[in-house]
């Protein structure tokens, strides 16, 4: 029978390390959880350490440079997948490394795996990468270890990556509509300004003496001006977008932008549906794994995709810290609806935060997915009277002087 050396941790995160014999990696690793341990490194005794050589490379695998919300959510489901089935950590690190399609997250699973294969915690592993593994992922990851329930901290994680991702889809799909009606209004008014209008304008000035009508020189005026300054007008277009990026980029860019989103009429609601939802999910998900609330708000308020909702969470969290309950300061915020508040209220009343924000997530999901359906319908009749203006405004210009010149002719 085969000598096995392991390292593995109790319940309490304290590493363990030795030898046993094993007809196989499977017994040994159900005989060592048997004994309260989660196996992180298993190797016979006459296999050499481990080293990042173990992972399997990208190969012929097409790769991306960044780290997209569907790699974490990939990585989370099948981490979850293998620990869950008593896979070792180190050999699941193999397994799912075969999948990653970035090749920036590879490169930190190479480390990772060094760093857990020398006998590192996964917690201090993934610590070493913070622009990859946000602090949501490490408490969870941490208060696994300490479990020994990783993997259902992880399928936790997961669902709320998963989460995540309907909420940036909607956010997109909220944007995408409206900007693609303004890029075909665009369109046809460049299609005017650079190609009919000088077509009629050259047969209305061979007309001596013809005294054109007031709408038709203001739209021969548009369009020479957008013949003649096109240059500067894409210039300008290019530029004004670049800074826009740069100042967006900047703390006061950044709140500018996000007391926008909750101002324009429309787009108010869409985006506090969003915020709550995102808010309400995380909540749940870091109470579900035992992360204590005052972590949970803190984690909460440096994730927030909305510097405004940041802060207010930031309230709560120092209220509650002085020992008042969340629903009070958030009752104290115009950012919580009254049923968001009361929800909280009751569940903490009745020791069921983690549930009751749940289902305040679930609602404002949904409420979400039927504010964009009734934006979307109602974007198109606005979109067909704005075009339809413009056309009119244009064939008016255009079939008035025609007019005046057949009446000349009778």
């Amino acid at each position: 029978m085969p000598t096995f050396t392991y390292i593995a941790r109790d319940q309490q995160g304290i590493a363990h390390a030795g030898q046993i014999d094993g007809a196989s990696d499977d017994d040994v690793v159900v005989l060592l959880q048997h004994r309260g341990l989660l196996v992180t490194s298993l190797s016979k005794k006459d296999l050499a350490q481990p080293s990042a050589a173990g992972l399997v490379r990208h190969g012929g695998r097409r790769m991306h440079g960044g780290v997209t919300i569907d790699d974490q959510v990939l990585l989370c489901q099948e981490l979850a997948t293998l620990i869950g089935a008593g896979v070792p950590l180190l050999r699941s690190l193999e397994v799912v490394s075969a999948q990653v399609e970035s090749r920036r997250l590879l490169h930190a699973l190479e480390q990772v795996y060094r760093s857990v294969g020398a006998g590192s915690t996964l917690v201090a592993a993934l610590a070493k990468h913070p622009s990859i593994f946000s602090r949501m992922w490490l408490n969870l990851a941490e208060t696994g270890e300490a479990s020994g329930h990783l993997g259902g901290s992880l399928e936790q994680l997961a669902r709320h990556f998963e989460a995540t991702r309907h909420l940036q889809n909607e956010a997109k799909t909220a944007l995408t509509y409206p900007t693609f009606l303004l890029g075909a209004a665009a369109l046809v008014c460049a299609v005017f300004v650079y190609w009919l209008i000088p077509k009629f304008q050259g047969i209305f000035t061979s007309m001596p003496g013809m005294e054109l009508p007031a709408i038709t020189r203001i739209v021969i005026g548009i369009s020479e001006a957008g013949r003649r300054y096109v240059i500067v007008l894409i210039l300008a277009a290019v530029g004004g977008s670049y800074l826009i990026r740069r100042y967006l980029a900047t703390d006061a860019g950044q709140w500018m932008r996000d007391r926008l989103l909750l101002r324009v009429p429309v787009f108010q609601t869409l985006f506090s549906y969003i915020q709550l939802a995102e808010f309400s999910r995380g909540l749940a998900t870091l109470l579900e794994s035992g992360v204590p609330l005052l972590s949970t708000l803190e984690i909460l308020e440096g994730s927030a995709t909305n510097k405004l909702y940041g802060q207010a969470i930031g309230r709560i969290r120092e209220q509650v810290k002085e020992g008042k309950t969340m629903a009070e300061p958030m009752a104290q915020s115009a950012l919580f609806p009254p049923l968001v508040v009361q929800m909280t209220q009751v569940g903490e009343e009745i020791g069921e935060l983690a549930t009751m924000a749940g289902r305040i997530a679930k609602h404002y999901e949904e409420r979400l997915s039927m504010a964009i359906a009734r934006m979307t319908r109602l974007f198109e009749p606005i979109a067909i009277i704005v075009m339809a203006v413009i056309v009119l405004f244009v064939v008016l210009s255009i079939f008035l002087p025609i007019f005046q010149m057949s009446t000349g002719i009778h």
